[in-house]
């Protein structure tokens, strides 16, 4: 058993879970209160804020600095709790939430289809992911095959083809493959199918970690050994937890000795489990996304029930504070990492601290700072279109 992993036979019994959909109805129904009636006074001071001070860059408007400052209230008010998945989501259907899909389908912009991952084998469940609670089980994959591509969704692969494969963000208590257009924009840019992995969120003892990371690797298991892609040819892009996942797959994937993707494509990485950088009164302050740290820390808590303090120190959970040399792996298998990040979001400085340690080993890593970016904001816009750009050249 790995040192990272509780002695104890059970999970942290101070995790949070899940309430059932009845009772999260009735929370949020009674932190609702709460909030419409804090918000006119929240409304007041956002905009004498916005008025005595000077604006952090020039698009950031009253109503956008309104709009987040609204948010981060609800999450304060709402984030002692965990949100079950919503009630109209099936973890095996493409909408909702992922409506805008079936419109491009329609179109003939691309072509879908939702897959079974099967559970990895036992020999695949080492170290850190040997936990006893926690089991391999079936998860869906959603195909996304544009007009361009080689090859349409399960296939097997073509001699010298690249596939993405995409992990959802979500703090990994939400999320689904299909809830914002990011992979199916990738995809078109590229020309590549996608497979979109739906692991498990982190809501119950059941699929905390290791549960999302045994799920990712089952997709990149069914991409490289049942459909026949080469794991240089394998694109792994995420955002936000999803890019956390990607850099935890990565890892596992040294422990295991089986070959890397060749590609890592990442959009504002979750990079500190310890939240050491995003709880600083400093970069809360310069922070203008709708991050809160109390949220992320619950999140964590639930996530990690099954592992000790010292594990969210170490690269695994924390990348931004990989000791030295902890990359050397992705050096020696020539991966080429690609990491976006906005200057006014919540992570900008782990993010940063990231890509230092990655330079310091030696990483072929491209960082690209949307100075005046939020948390994602490579997901849409103008920076959006700079992260495809940067894609593109560094496949070419």
């Amino acid at each position: 058993m790995s040192r990272y992993i509780r002695s104890l036979p059970t999970a942290d019994s101070s995790a949070p879970n899940a309430p059932s959909l009845g009772n999260y109805k009735l929370i949020i129904a009674c932190t609702n209160l709460v909030y419409f009636a804090l918000s006119p006074f929240a409304v007041l001071c956002l905009t004498l804020l916005y008025v005595l001070e000077p604006r952090p860059f020039p698009s950031w408007t009253l109503s956008r600095q309104i709009s987040t400052g609204l948010a981060k209230l609800s999450q304060c008010i709402s984030g002692w709790w965990i949100p079950p998945p919503p009630e109209d989501w099936d973890d095996w259907g493409i909408s909702p939430p992922g409506q805008s899909f079936l419109d491009a389908q329609v179109r003939r912009l691309v072509s879908l289809k939702v897959i079974t991952l099967q559970p990895v084998d036992k020999k695949y469940i080492i170290g850190i992911a040997d936990v006893q609670g926690v089991q391999s089980v079936q998860r869906a994959g959603f195909w996304i095959s544009p007009r361009a591509s080689l090859r349409r969704n399960d296939e097997p692969a073509k001699k010298g083809e690249k596939v993405i494969m995409h992990i959802h963000g979500g703090g990994y208590i939400r999320g689904h493959p299909m809830w914002t257009t990011f992979p199916m924009d990738i995809a078109n840019a590229t020309g590549l199918r996608c497979l979109s992995v739906n692991y498990r969120k982190t809501l119950s003892a059941s699929t905390a970690f290791p549960a999302p990371l045994l799920d990712v690797l089952a997709g990149y298991l069914y991409l490289t050994q049942t459909l026949g892609f080469s794991p240089r040819d394998v694109i792994i892009l995420g955002e936000s937890a999803g890019a956390h996942l990607a850099l935890f797959l990565s890892q596992y994937l040294r422990d295991l000795g089986l070959p890397q993707a060749g590609y890592l494509f990442l959009s504002s990485p979750w990079a500190d489990f310890t939240l050491t950088y995003a709880n600083s009164q400093t970069q809360i302050r310069k922070a203008y996304c709708h991050l809160t740290p109390f949220r992320l820390r619950r999140a964590v808590k639930s996530a990690m029930r099954y592992y000790t303090p010292s594990f969210l120190d170490a690269g695994y959970a924390s990348p931004a504070k990989m000791i030295s040399g902890g990359w050397d792996y992705l050096v020696k298998e020539q991966v080429r990492v690609y990491v976006h990040y906005g200057g006014k979001e919540l992570f900008c400085v782990e993010i940063e601290a990231l890509g230092k340690g990655l330079k310091g080993d030696g990483v072929d890593v491209r960082m690209r700072l949307d100075p005046n970016g939020v948390h994602t904001s490579a997901m849409s816009g103008e920076a959006g279109e700079v992260f495809k750009k940067d894609v593109l050249e560094i496949l070419s």
